[in-house]
Protein backbone atom coordinates (compact mmCIF):
# COMPACT_ATOMS: atom_id res chain seq x y z
CA UNK A 1 0.00 0.00 0.00
CA UNK A 2 1.34 3.40 -0.95
CA UNK A 3 1.83 6.07 1.65
CA UNK A 4 -0.39 9.06 1.07
CA UNK A 5 1.37 12.26 0.12
CA UNK A 6 0.96 15.26 2.37
CA UNK A 7 -1.74 17.65 1.25
CA UNK A 8 -0.32 19.53 -1.68
CA UNK A 9 -2.14 22.48 -3.19
CA UNK A 10 -3.79 22.00 -6.56
CA UNK A 11 -1.26 22.93 -9.27
CA UNK A 12 -3.90 24.86 -11.21
CA UNK A 13 -4.60 27.01 -8.16
CA UNK A 14 -0.89 27.55 -7.49
CA UNK A 15 -0.35 28.67 -11.09
CA UNK A 16 -3.45 30.88 -10.94
CA UNK A 17 -2.33 32.61 -7.73
CA UNK A 18 1.16 33.18 -9.09
CA UNK A 19 -0.25 34.83 -12.19
CA UNK A 20 -2.63 36.88 -10.07
CA UNK A 21 -0.02 38.18 -7.64
CA UNK A 22 2.76 38.59 -10.21
CA UNK A 23 0.44 40.30 -12.67
CA UNK A 24 2.30 43.04 -14.53
CA UNK A 25 0.36 43.99 -17.67
CA UNK A 26 -2.73 45.96 -16.70
CA UNK A 27 -3.68 46.36 -20.37
CA UNK A 28 -4.77 42.73 -20.76
CA UNK A 29 -8.36 41.75 -20.15
CA UNK A 30 -9.69 38.93 -18.00
CA UNK A 31 -10.07 36.55 -20.93
CA UNK A 32 -6.39 36.93 -21.83
CA UNK A 33 -5.42 36.45 -18.19
CA UNK A 34 -7.43 33.21 -18.05
CA UNK A 35 -5.83 31.97 -21.28
CA UNK A 36 -2.34 32.66 -19.91
CA UNK A 37 -3.07 30.67 -16.75
CA UNK A 38 -4.47 27.74 -18.73
CA UNK A 39 -1.46 27.75 -21.08
CA UNK A 40 0.93 27.75 -18.11
CA UNK A 41 -1.00 24.85 -16.55
CA UNK A 42 -0.89 22.85 -19.79
CA UNK A 43 2.88 23.45 -19.96
CA UNK A 44 3.15 22.15 -16.40
CA UNK A 45 1.23 18.99 -17.37
CA UNK A 46 3.53 18.44 -20.35
CA UNK A 47 6.61 18.78 -18.12
CA UNK A 48 5.07 16.14 -15.84
CA UNK A 49 4.63 13.92 -18.92
CA UNK A 50 0.84 13.98 -18.64
CA UNK A 51 -0.71 13.60 -22.06
CA UNK A 52 -4.05 15.05 -23.09
CA UNK A 53 -5.80 13.20 -25.92
CA UNK A 54 -6.27 15.45 -28.93
CA UNK A 55 -9.93 14.46 -29.16
CA UNK A 56 -10.54 15.86 -25.66
CA UNK A 57 -8.12 18.80 -25.71
CA UNK A 58 -10.70 21.45 -26.62
CA UNK A 59 -13.15 20.32 -23.95
CA UNK A 60 -10.43 20.15 -21.32
CA UNK A 61 -9.15 23.63 -22.19
CA UNK A 62 -12.69 24.98 -22.04
CA UNK A 63 -13.29 23.39 -18.62
CA UNK A 64 -9.97 24.69 -17.29
CA UNK A 65 -10.79 28.19 -18.57
CA UNK A 66 -14.17 28.04 -16.80
CA UNK A 67 -12.49 26.98 -13.57
CA UNK A 68 -9.86 29.72 -13.78
CA UNK A 69 -12.52 32.32 -14.61
CA UNK A 70 -14.53 31.24 -11.55
CA UNK A 71 -11.42 31.43 -9.37
CA UNK A 72 -10.70 34.91 -10.70
CA UNK A 73 -14.21 36.17 -10.03
CA UNK A 74 -14.20 34.81 -6.48
CA UNK A 75 -10.70 36.04 -5.70
CA UNK A 76 -11.06 39.62 -6.94
CA UNK A 77 -14.69 40.08 -5.89
CA UNK A 78 -15.22 43.73 -5.00
CA UNK A 79 -12.38 45.02 -7.19
CA UNK A 80 -12.85 46.44 -10.67
CA UNK A 81 -9.59 45.12 -12.07
CA UNK A 82 -6.89 42.60 -11.30
CA UNK A 83 -4.49 45.49 -10.74
CA UNK A 84 -6.83 46.99 -8.09
CA UNK A 85 -6.87 43.64 -6.30
CA UNK A 86 -3.12 43.29 -6.53
CA UNK A 87 -2.49 46.74 -5.06
CA UNK A 88 -4.37 45.78 -1.89
CA UNK A 89 -3.13 42.19 -1.64
CA UNK A 90 -1.01 41.46 1.42
CA UNK A 91 2.71 41.11 0.76
CA UNK A 92 2.72 37.80 2.62
CA UNK A 93 0.15 36.36 0.19
CA UNK A 94 2.28 37.45 -2.75
CA UNK A 95 5.38 35.82 -1.26
CA UNK A 96 3.52 32.61 -0.47
CA UNK A 97 2.13 32.38 -4.02
CA UNK A 98 5.59 32.93 -5.50
CA UNK A 99 7.16 30.32 -3.21
CA UNK A 100 4.51 27.70 -4.00
CA UNK A 101 4.90 28.37 -7.72
CA UNK A 102 8.68 27.96 -7.49
CA UNK A 103 8.26 24.70 -5.58
CA UNK A 104 5.73 23.46 -8.15
CA UNK A 105 8.15 24.14 -11.01
CA UNK A 106 10.96 22.35 -9.21
CA UNK A 107 8.79 19.23 -8.88
CA UNK A 108 7.88 19.24 -12.57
Amino acid sequence: MKESQPNQPDPLYVIFENHLYQFQDDTIDRKTFVIQVVEDYLSFLRRKKIAIPRSLEGQIIEELANQVHTLLIKKIYGFLTIKDFQKRAPVAAKRKAKALYSKLNKRA
